[in-house]
This record gives structure tokens, sequence and C-alpha cells, in this order.
């Protein structure tokens, strides 16, 4: 997508709207996924980790980490950047902020099949805004997260590479030895 000149990146990321698919591969949580996500993420309630302890809770397996969906929306938004549709690939966005709305827990043994929708498109300081949000059921058709995000990319003057400006948000005050 480097091809495309500023404007042709926003008419795509304004087109997009309304775009939805359902990704074609489903996403199976495992419970060494989620005992690994887990443990990356640092949590230490026993329901990520013991069955028995997940069971006693009520759940049918280890309940999954809140943002272990995540893997599975960014490997069904991946078609959004490599396939052009929002005229941005992937390395030339930030994101913005996110939300998840869990309607029911996600276990290991559910096969999550994602929705993927392009709900929003607005400019702000010559920055493209593109919001998307993945709908996440299991295999039995259970509506369980529903997970937003919104994504900036471009530049007023398109001559900023916009990782160079996130590096330095970041890493403001940093010096390196």
């Amino acid at each position: 997508m480097t091809d495309l000149t500023a404007d042709e990146k926003s008419r795509r990321a304004a087109d997009a709207v309304g775009y939805h698919r359902v990704h074609p591969d489903t996403y199976l949580v495992g419970r060494e996924k989620v005992r690994e996500y887990a443990i990356a993420s640092q949590f230490t309630d026993p329901r990520f980790f013991d069955l028995e302890a997940a069971r006693a809770a009520g759940y049918a397996d280890l309940v999954a980490p809140p943002m272990l969906v995540s893997v599975a929306g960014v490997v069904a938004n991946r078609h959004l950047f490599d396939d052009g549709v929002v005229g941005y690939g992937a390395s030339q966005l930030i994101q913005a902020d996110e939300s998840m709305t869990y309607h029911q827990p996600v276990v290991a043994g559910h096969e999550l099949t994602v929705h993927v929708h392009v709900d929003k498109y607005r400019q702000v300081g010559g920055f493209d805004m593109v919001t998307i949000r993945n709908e996440i059921y299991s295999q039995d058709d259970e509506h369980l997260v529903t997970f937003s995000t919104t994504l900036i990319g471009g530049t007023p003057d398109d001559t900023v590479d916009i990782g160079e400006v996130a590096a330095n948000v970041v890493m403001h005050g940093v010096m390196a030895s």
C-alpha cells in the first residue's frame, strides 16, 4: 500500500465504512494458550491455570484472560491491511483506543469466529482515523465479545514517518546509551 498517495489512502479508508467480512478461519482457544497468555500478562487468578478451580467457579474449562481474544482479532483484521481495504498497511497505523465488551466468558475449547466490520472514518488534524469492530462468536454461535479499536494513519503533510513519530512519543525523555 506504499504506492498510494495520502489522498488515495484517505479515500480508501473512508470508502471502507460499512465493510463486513466473516474471517474464513476459526481460532481455537486451547488450555496451553490460555496459560501462556495469562503468564505473559502477569495474571495470577487460578481460573486461568487450574481446570478444577475454573470448574469450581462454574466455568466449563480454563477462562481466557481478557485480552486473549485480541490475538484472534489481529489475525482476522490482517486482510484489511494486506488487501488494501483501508488503504494503509498495518505498519502505517498506530492504535488510538480500544474497547472490549464481554457478553459471555471465553474459555478453553471455544472455537472463535470473527466478524470484521469497519464502522467509522474521520479525519482529525490531517490524520485519518478508522474504527474497526470485531464481533466474536463461539462454535455454537454464542456471541462472546465485541471488540472495537480506532487506528490512526497518515500525516498532515505526508512527509513524516508516523512510526518515527510514535517512537518519539513513546520514548520521549529516554536517552539511548
